[in-house]
């Protein structure tokens, strides 16, 4: 994620955006933290990490985005919450194609459902700032370790082909140990209901982040009340062989 020289984090939490159901894209023109982002290195053994090939290490802000603009069909100003699925690309303002959320491997789908789903409130539940940055950007970290990392089950920050380093910034132990916590349990937890999910994929330009949004309930005809989950640090749409991959983010 580069926000600049990262791209951090981006956001589950709750929608503050009523798009109209028959609006199939939206214009981001505001990027900001919420409620601010933790600092850490990430590194990915094949590479490509901020759309440099060559780029297996990167620090990054970690953390949810806040993302507003303008629902496209109905002209009214709408703001996401969200996190990042894409260390490929750097976050920009844009327009965005909103479509459901889907990855080629369907259990990797159903993790990061899962872990959105029971996670949406800890960020408004965290007592203070610092707990709150703490939680946005474990919440953040477990999605992309979920996202990255080879295989679908003994997740770790530390170990992969996917790793973020305690020894960088101020992610370290607070978030990242609530991220491994977070990647540990989940196997207990039960499939969250009451959710929707879709994610936001880039249009112009196609070079920006993609993320995926928590959708409270099923969308009625009229309205999304949005709870996003962008995948967000490094914006935009994913590459073509990531995509390939994971068949969307």
């Amino acid at each position: 994620m580069m926000f600049k020289r990262f791209l951090a984090g981006a956001a589950v939490a709750a929608a503050l955006a009523v798009p109209s159901m028959a609006s199939a894209s939206v214009t981001i023109t505001s990027i900001t933290a919420d409620p601010g982002f933790r600092t850490g290195r990430v590194s990915y053994a094949p590479g490509g990490i901020g759309g440099n090939p060559a780029n297996t290490v990167q620090n990054l802000n970690i953390g949810r985005f806040r993302l507003a603009g303008v629902d496209n069909d109905t002209m009214q100003a709408v703001v996401f919450e969200t996190y990042c699925i894409d260390i490929f690309n750097t976050i920009k303002t844009g327009t965005f194609e909103i479509e459901t959320f889907t990855l080629a491997d369907a259990l990797k789908q159903q993790q990061v459902q899962k872990l959105l789903g029971h996670t949406a409130g800890f960020i408004d539940a965290a007592a203070t700032l610092a707990a709150k940055k703490d939680t946005s950007a474990a919440i953040q970290m477990a999605v992309w370790e979920i996202i990255n990392e080879a295989g679908t089950s003994g997740y770790s920050l530390g170990t992969g082909q996917f790793q973020i380093d305690g020894s960088y910034g101020t992610v370290n132990p607070a978030a990242r140990g609530m991220a491994q916590g977070y990647l540990d349990a989940m196997g207990g937890w039960a499939q969250p209901s009451g959710f929707g999910y879709r994610m936001m994929t880039a249009i112009n330009p196609q070079n920006n982040q993609r993320q995926i949004f928590l959708a409270a309930g099923v969308p009625e005809p009229s309205t999304w009340a949005l709870l996003i989950a962008g995948f967000g640090m490094v914006g935009g749409a994913m590459r073509s062989r990531r995509r390939l991959t994971l068949a969307s983010a």
